[in-house]
């Protein structure tokens, strides 16, 4: 090199070549996604939508109930709970947080969306539910509703649009983005309308109704898709139906699982009345179906019921009254075509001619602790859990919250494979409105419902819903750095990945100032809820 310079280039070429080929061979393969090494990040904050909280008393109130399993001082002081209209100009109220009880709070005096964040450990450890006892004549008839966080894609199953019958679809928006929703309709004697009505706009922080009866009138059983593609909403459907003033049902429908060929309905609640599973076949081949009734004494197929035919494009009924038998019991459809199902129960007639109705839907298998508050025990009311095991043995972990100034009461429960278990929490506590979470522990997969029902002398109601497991934590993928980066022709950005979403129910992020937590008359706090809540 003495001799020649130029061999000095020699070295620094074998070391360009060193470098570019260590960073080939440790640069991720083809394909390899951020999520491969996301970490999984806990939930601290959510934001839910009660649909149609509040009102006057003359007509019913619909209060909401508040339930938080973690009992310990601290996580009571490090959480914390807001309410607010759902309104651009709503201003956020502080709602009180009782460290392992369950409470209740009344609505504004005039009925509409009620926005609740959570934050904090309780984002996590609570339920929120929406509990209306409205009057109907002179009947006052409970309805509870999930307070849920938005999503996308809803179906609905089960109610109808004859006369006197009544469905409102509530499109809520809790982001600071519009939203777009198409609605589609499947019904048991008309052709599919998959585009009834479609790019229905949703202001942010506002709620939109559709009178669904309006867009397909005159069916018995009707399936509705509700899709937003743009924007993100929380839906929720209203049923009401009646005899001139004789009340004949009123509640809020769950939301069921979107098409598959195996669901599971859990809820199918005993007793005397009417009790029909709703198929809906949304594809263009006829779909046929197998319906396995789950209960207390086992599972079985009952006669006539190994082979149901769904007309594509169709929904088809299975009365489910003569084959459970009044017991409590749970559904599984097989079918050979993707299907949408949800289940009825009606009340017998009272002397005067009124019934009311309750809704159930197909549900994942229990994934983590699932809460349900605005129980009520005691007298003639009843607050059940309907659980289900449709496989091996399940284990779970009973824990009532108490309304009164008590530790919560944990029970082991072991759900015999095969079988329905009925708890009714009138057995485990003497509190007039205990709230109960859910927890599988072990075994086999397990599917629960909430039922609520009350008597009077003279009438009876009831309401329902499957019970769903919310996420506990976030995948955020991290940032990915890239070794060829300013090496030339490959640009100097550094790759990262994709965002990821809000946590779920948290709003989309905007450049407006969140709403203040003041406290407010219009959310005072209130005892916990009895059997006919005063506002």
């Amino acid at each position: 090199m003495r001799r020649d310079p130029r061999l000095l280039a020699v070295p620094v070429v074998l070391i360009v070549v060193g470098a570019v080929s260590w960073a080939a061979a440790t640069r991720p393969a083809a394909g390899k996604t951020a999520s491969a090494m996301s970490a999984a990040v806990p939930i601290t904050q959510s934001t839910v939508v009660c649909p149609q909280a509040g009102g006057k008393p003359a007509k019913g109130v619909a209060q909401i109930a508040y339930a938080n399993a973690d009992s310990t001082p601290a996580g009571a002081s490090a959480s914390s709970i807001t309410a607010a209209p759902l309104d651009p100009n709503g201003v956020a109220a502080a709602v009180p947080v009782h460290a392992g009880q369950a409470w209740a709070v009344d609505g504004p005096k005039t009925a509409g969306p009620i926005a609740v964040t959570l934050k904090g450990p309780i984002a996590t450890s609570s339920g929120v539910v929406q509990l209306t006892h409205q009057k109907v004549g002179n009947t006052a008839q409970a309805s509870a509703a999930p307070c849920e966080a938005p999503v996308t894609d809803a179906w609905f199953a089960g109610f109808s649009s004859g006369v006197g019958q009544h469905a409102t679809l509530l499109l809520s928006n809790i982001d600071s983005v519009p939203a777009t929703v198409d609605v589609g309709i499947y019904g048991d004697t008309s052709p599919p309308n998959a585009d009834a009505d479609h790019d229905i706009p949703v202001a942010p922080q506002t709620q939109v109704a559709i009178q669904l009866d309006s867009l397909a009138p005159g069916l018995s059983n009707i399936v509705a898709h509700v899709s937003a593609t743009a924007g993100r909403i929380v839906p929720a459907v209203r049923y009401d139906a009646a005899n001139g003033s004789i009340p004949l049902g009123t509640d809020f429908l769950p939301r069921t699982e979107g098409p598959a060929t195996v669901q599971t309905i859990p809820g199918i609640v005993g007793g005397d009345g009417a009790r029909r599973l709703v198929l809906a076949d949304i594809g263009d081949v006829d779909a046929t179906v197998s319906v396995k009734v789950i209960d207390s004494d086992g599972s079985f197929t009952p006669s006539g019921l190994d082979v149901v035919s769904v007309p594509a494009g169709q929904v088809a009924t299975v009365d489910l009254a003569a084959v459970v038998h009044g017991n409590d019991a749970a559904v599984v459809v097989t079918s050979t075509q993707p299907v949408v199902a949800g289940a009825v129960a009606a009340l017998p007639n009272d002397k005067a001619g009124g019934s009311d109705i309750a809704f159930s839907g197909a549900v994942p298998a229990l994934t983590g602790p699932a809460m349900a508050a605005a129980g009520e025990s005691g007298g003639n009311n009843h607050t059940k859990l309907l659980l289900t095991a449709p496989d091996a043995d399940a284990e779970v972990r009973l824990t009532v919250v108490p309304s009164a100034s008590a530790s919560p009461l944990v029970s082991p429960l072991t759900v015999p494979g095969g079988t329905t278990t009925t708890v009714d929490l009138g057995s485990l506590t003497r509190d007039p409105a205990p709230a109960v979470e859910v927890t599988p522990v072990g075994g086999g997969p397990v599917y629960a419902a909430w039922v609520l029902q009350e008597a009077s002398k003279t009438t009876a109601d009831i309401t329902m819903f499957p019970l769903r497991s919310p996420p506990q934590s976030l995948l955020r993928p991290p940032v990915l750095t890239n070794p060829f980066a300013g090496l030339p022709g490959t640009g100097t950005a550094t790759p990262s990945a994709p965002a990821s979403p809000p946590a779920t129910g948290e709003p989309v992020p905007s450049s407006e100032p969140p709403a203040p937590d003041l406290s407010s008359s219009q959310f005072p706090s209130s005892p916990p809820s009895s059997s006919q809540p005063s506002p």
